[in-house]
């Protein structure tokens, strides 16, 4: 708590910092925002009095007023950086000082002489107290990631929850290595995302090689026949696909992590399978290993200690939490109240906001929900107002806003400046298409990301903003997924997730969403401050008792199982699974209920009468009786040989029963090579939709014309991205993004789902399906694209480095990295960084 003495100076520096706001955004005319000798005395002494406490908000105070006091320092303050690194030590956020340190030596990890002797044995002190040690390289830690470690140590589950700049990720990879170093086994690592995959790879490669450890590999899918020294990088899908060939895939588990666990909360709605898929897969891997350490994380969460007993009953859990950022957050938000327009400062340190009236309003345009030129225009000015060196991120509610953003900023908006990313554009345009709208855009160092930017074109964006070579990069919610995109200011008109109403309301992000949004700005030993900007704060909803609360901090309390859905509807759910009704015979269940069914079914026919325990751990409550009636009625009915339902885990048993009595009906094409192959699959695919229009609905809401499968085979085939975006219609970027998405999502994942029980029953050696999914067919392809290359990456270095060498046999993994490692600088740049994990 802020003493009543101290509030005065504080309110003070938030101000210097919301007076700069403002005149740097050109709102009001010049003020005063230079910090007195007098002031600076006062906050000194604030600062030093609140960093001898231990106390989360005594931390804030220090890191927010020593944030403003080194951002708006005069050039005679030459004792202000040493204090603050004193300061910073003492609280325990020695990597906050290490920005402020002008002498800190990266090579050695040294902090500068100090000029006080005490200060530096004091100092020295503080950092010792944060220094861990893993195998003779030494790490400084905040205190808060020096908790993570030690309860890491004695803990066999632990839940550990933060802002997303506190350093989570840094500490759980060090403990990673240290267990590997110390004990060996395999590590589990889920993700909810294949762009995060990329990212915790190449955090784990980086580690890896720094330790010399050179006998473990890094698989993102399950390797049959491979089970010792392996880290395995997975999405939920990929954890859960596992279990179909074994009940222990993983081998020797000695750690399992679960990162973003915050995905797991949307478990009870309907349109998201992922989250139901992310907790199987804890069910799965609770009741098959017993890892010697799991560790959920996610930012902002509760009940994470709860969650550790109740899936994996282990009793030796702990839970970690702080709200203590080590980097400064603002939230800035312009509002209009009658004809007046305001700039609102939100902090971390102040349970109100302030506000200044905006004197200049000519650029705002507060209102409206369409991306218009009038509002792209207000976006592009207060862009411009940041200064041309800011790293911005650029909230979008949808992928074609986003696009739609980058292109206006481009052509409007955005001072011309000489790019430096002209290898990166000629990269995307031989790789995509030369009219691909990132072409453009790239040429002012302005980039979007999203779901439908191909993966390969993701991984190189995402380098090159790390790298600083993108300044503003327009996103939608793949931002929240974890994807660790540095920027120095956040941006977002609102929080609504679509430009027009569904269903009669607008989508909108949760307070906890943005709240993840926002802590996207300023990241850990990359900047001291952070901002966020909200463009129109009359869009949110303002009708709350207390205004401040408009952007605070919100936690999640995380709860699991599918008691809620089970309670709720089990007269219709027990009827229908009593009843061996078929899910295509269901009218009265919806979406939640039936995947219930399914799910009661599944786990009767794989664990018989042991399912129980299984069921009730997810709360879902039969007794023996109940469990042996479904058995016995399921075993009448089945005609199907169980294996073949087990390979199908999100299919009703009893659909695929159906299908297998009549098989015969449905002529399955199994020669990649046929020439009528698209005219075959475009017949399977219709008959699907005619006989289980039910299931066929689950993937897609409409009838696929057989021109969609001249795509399907061209995509098994091998034709590049490049050679099936050509032709005059893809000239326009938005037929581009529309192609890309029907591959990546329509093909890759929805009609390889969809086919699946059909080819598992007719013709379950066939590889079609999983050409399909991968985009390929040739052996050495196919084992390139599982070493986590992209496939058109994969597909570049098959006609060149490979085409060089003579084959006469499939090639162990090894023999295919040493292959790569030969002829890397013959590989070009922007191939070669998606190669990293291999290097």
């Amino acid at each position: 708590m802020i003493l009543d003495k101290h509030k005065a100076i504080v309110k003070y520096l938030l101000n210097i910092e919301l007076q700069a706001t403002a005149v740097k955004l050109q709102l009001i005319h010049k003020s005063e925002t230079i910090i007195s000798d007098e002031k600076l005395y006062q906050a000194v002494g604030v600062i030093d009095h609140y960093s001898r406490n231990r106390d989360e908000v005594s931390k804030q105070l220090v890191i927010v007023l020593s944030s403003i006091l080194y951002s708006y320092k005069q050039q005679h303050w030459t004792g202000l950086s040493e204090f603050l690194v004193v300061v910073l030590s003492r609280i325990g956020y020695a990597p906050s000082a290490i920005m402020i340190d002008e002498n800190f030596d990266k090579e050695s990890n040294t902090f500068g002489p100090l000029n006080s002797l005490i200060s530096q044995i004091s100092t020295t002190l503080n950092h010792l107290k944060n220094e861990i040690s893993v195998n003779g390289r030494v790490f400084l830690l905040t205190d808060f990631q020096k908790n993570v470690w030690n309860k890491s140590a004695e803990s066999k589950f632990l839940g550990i929850s933060a802002p997303t700049s506190a350093g989570k990720s840094f500490v759980i990879l060090l403990k990673c290595i240290k267990n590997i170093l110390e004990r060996g086994g395999n590590i589990v690592y889920v993700v909810p995302t294949l762009s995060l995959i990329n990212q915790v790879v190449n955090d784990f490669h980086e580690k890896l090689k720094e330790f010399d450890i050179d006998n473990y590999e890094i698989h993102t899918s399950y390797i049959k026949g491979k089970s010792n020294n392996i880290i395995y990088v997975l999405t939920p899908e990929r954890a859960i696909s596992a279990y179909n060939d074994k009940s222990k895939p993983f081998g020797d588990v000695d750690s399992f992590i679960v990162d973003e666990i915050q995905n797991i909360e949307r478990i009870e709605n309907k349109e998201d399978e992922r989250a139901k898929i992310l907790f199987d897969s804890l069910i799965e891997l609770s009741f098959s290993y017993e890892p010697n350490l799991i560790i959920f994380s996610g930012p902002r969460v509760s009940g994470l200690k709860n969650m550790g007993f109740e899936i994996f009953q282990e009793e030796n859990s702990n839970e970690i939490s702080t709200v203590s950022s080590p980097v400064t957050n603002f939230t800035y938000s312009i509002g209009k109240k009658g004809k007046k327009y305001f700039l609102k400062q939100y902090s971390q340190i102040d349970p109100e906001y302030s506000v200044i009236e905006v004197t200049n309003s000519e650029h705002l345009k507060i209102g409206g929900k369409q991306y218009d030129d009038k509002y792209l225009k207000y976006l592009s000015t207060f862009i411009n107002l940041l200064g041309a060196d800011t790293k911005n991120i650029i909230f979008s509610p949808t992928s074609s806003t986003a696009r739609k953003i980058a292109v206006y900023l481009t052509d409007h908006g955005l001072p011309v400046k000489k790019s430096n990313s002209d290898s990166l554009i000629a990269y995307i345009a031989e790789t995509v298409h030369p009219n691909y709208d990132l072409c453009k855009t790239l040429e002012l160092n302005i980039a979007y990301h999203h779901g439908k930017v191909p993966s390969h074109i993701r991984n190189v964006l995402e380098y090159a903003i790390k790298e600083k070579i993108i300044e503003n990069t327009v996103c939608t919610t793949t931002l929240m997924q974890g994807v660790n995109l540095p920027a120095q200011n956040v941006i977002m008109r609102n929080g609504y997730l679509s430009t027009k109403t569904i269903n009669g309301s607008m989508p909108e992000l949760t307070n906890y969403e943005i709240s993840n949004l926002r802590g996207r700005a300023g990241r850990l030993l990359k900047d001291l401050i952070g901002r966020t900007f909200v463009l129109d704060e009359n869009a949110f909803d303002s009708n709350s008792d207390k205004q401040a609360d408009l952007f605070k901090d919100e936690n999640k309390n995380l709860k699991t199982g599918y008691g809620n859905i089970f309670t709720n509807n089990e007269t219709a759910i027990s009827k229908a699974v009593f009843e061996n009704k078929n899910i295509e015979e269901i009218t009265e269940l919806g979406k939640e209920e039936i995947f219930l069914v399914t799910y009661i079914r599944y786990n009767v026919l794989k664990h018989g009468l042991d399912c129980m325990e299984r069921l009730s751990s997810v709360g879902i409550n039969y007794d023996l009786e109940d469990i042996e009636t479904i058995k016995n009625e399921l075993e009448k009915e089945l005609r199907v040989p169980v294996a073949i339902c087990l390979k199908n885990r999100y299919v009703d048993p009893l659909l695929i029963n159906d299908i297998y009595l009549n098989i015969k009906d449905f002529t399955i094409p199994t020669d990649i090579n046929s020439s009528n192959l698209s005219n075959a699959l475009y017949k399977l695919v219709s008959r699907i939709r005619l006989n289980y229009p039910k299931y066929y609905s689950r993937f897609f809401n409409r009838e696929l014309p057989e021109t969609y499968f001249y795509t399907v085979v061209s995509w098994m085939k091998e034709k590049t991205l490049r050679e099936i975006l050509n032709g005059d219609y893809f000239n326009n970027s938005d037929n581009i993004d529309k192609k890309i998405d029907d591959i990546q999502k329509g093909i890759c994942f929805d009609l390889t789902s969809l086919l699946r029980p059909f080819y598992s029953i007719k013709s379950p050696e066939s590889s079609i399906v999983s050409c399909m999914e991968m985009g390929g067919y040739k052996s050495l392809t196919l084992q390139l694209i599982a070493l986590n290359i992209p496939r058109e990456v994969a597909l570049i270095l098959c006609k060149t480095v490979f085409a060089k060498v003579e084959i006469n046999k499939v090639l162990e993994d090894w023999q295919v990295k040493e292959v790569l490692r030969q002829n890397m600088e013959e590989i070009r740049f922007w191939d070669r960084i998606q190669l990293q994990h291999l290097d």
